[in-house]
């Protein structure tokens, strides 16, 4: 989530194809569409598994490095948002002074692929040892963003990562961005994929506006689907406005939550898509003192029927104060 609580923890492959015209012709491109996009959901997740036998190969940071692009995002609590694979070593390297004695597994949870095949997201949980100084072993979830070209491999565009002390949640049974699920059913909008980008900033751009305006609570529920996942140190699943309402229903009227969109992502098709960006919580007190909490989010987003994005999951870590 974009806020940041003052708790313990921060909760906050191609379109149809073909000329063709008659009613003949739609069970077919129905198949096609669905055949390819299972395919691509099955490559994804190979992907993902991949990446995280790989982890466990080399290490988490060659390891976690090894799946990512060039420009690549990585988000995890007290640092700012770091892009590009040299930033993020040094990033990764500052947080295990010693990654040979440190093993990183991790365990897919669930995602879902663009209809396009072109774009897709995993999550899951992690689990962390060392034998360093006869630490404790740690717990959390990570979030991948995946992108491919036509042929290519899915690589890492965002990874998102959060530690607990605790193992995680249970699931929710016909949760539907699950792997049995049956994905966050978001209607394709083709258009380029700079035109695909714009929309997903200016979406958030206007979430946070109505956030100021109006106040987080309501804010939330207005920009939600019908399905959100709640991402922090572990994973809350929530479905249906009743649930998604009482569950981002803690803000107060002393409280303004604020955040400015910085990296978008998506495919052609324009189903799915991401948004990574920096936030600020402000508390004013009864002295007229105001706190302000600083932060960074991933949200991932699916198109709806009317043409309108709403949020599937949204995740959010601490940064360091600007300045």
């Amino acid at each position: 989530m974009k806020r940041l609580l003052m708790t313990a923890s921060c909760i906050a492959v191609a379109a149809f194809g073909g000329n063709q015209s008659g009613r003949s012709t739609q069970p077919r491109r129905s198949q096609a569409s669905t055949y390819a996009q299972s395919s691509a959901r099955d490559s994804l997740f190979a992907a993902d598994a991949s990446h995280s036998a790989i982890i466990e190969q080399l290490g988490p940071v060659e390891g976690l490095l090894r799946a990512m692009r060039g420009n690549a995002l990585y988000l995890a609590a007290g640092i700012d948002i770091v892009q590009g694979k040299q930033d993020i070593r040094a990033a990764l390297i500052a947080a295990e002074p010693d990654p040979a004695r440190t093993s990183l597994r991790r365990t897919v949870a669930g995602g879902d692929v663009s209809r396009d095949g072109r774009f897709g997201f995993t999550f899951g949980w992690i689990e962390k040892t060392t034998t360093l100084d006869g630490r404790p072993t740690t717990y959390g979830t990570y979030v991948s963003t995946w992108e491919r070209e036509d042929g290519e491999p899915f690589r890492v565009t965002a990874y998102f990562t959060r530690d607990s002390s605790t193992r995680n949640n249970p699931t929710r049974d016909g949760f539907q961005l699950l792997l049995a699920g049956s994905g966050a059913g978001g209607i394709p909008r083709p258009a380029s994929l700079d035109r695909q980008k714009r929309s997903l900033l200016r979406t958030d751009e206007e979430f946070a506006a109505y956030s100021v305006a109006n106040g987080l609570s309501p804010a939330f529920p207005v920009y939600a689907a019908d399905l959100v996942m709640h991402v922090g140190q572990n994973f809350f699943f929530l479905l249906g406005s009743e649930e998604i309402t009482d569950f981002y229903g803690g803000g107060k009227p002393h409280e303004v939550l604020d955040w400015t969109p910085q990296f978008a992502g998506s495919s052609p098709s324009g189903d799915l898509g991401f948004t990574v960006g920096k936030s600020v919580d402000s508390v004013t007190n009864p002295d007229g003192k105001v706190d302000r909490f600083y932060g960074k989010y991933l949200t991932l987003w699916a198109r709806q029927a009317n043409g309108a994005w709403r949020f599937i999951a949204d995740g959010g870590a601490s940064s360091p104060s600007p300045g």
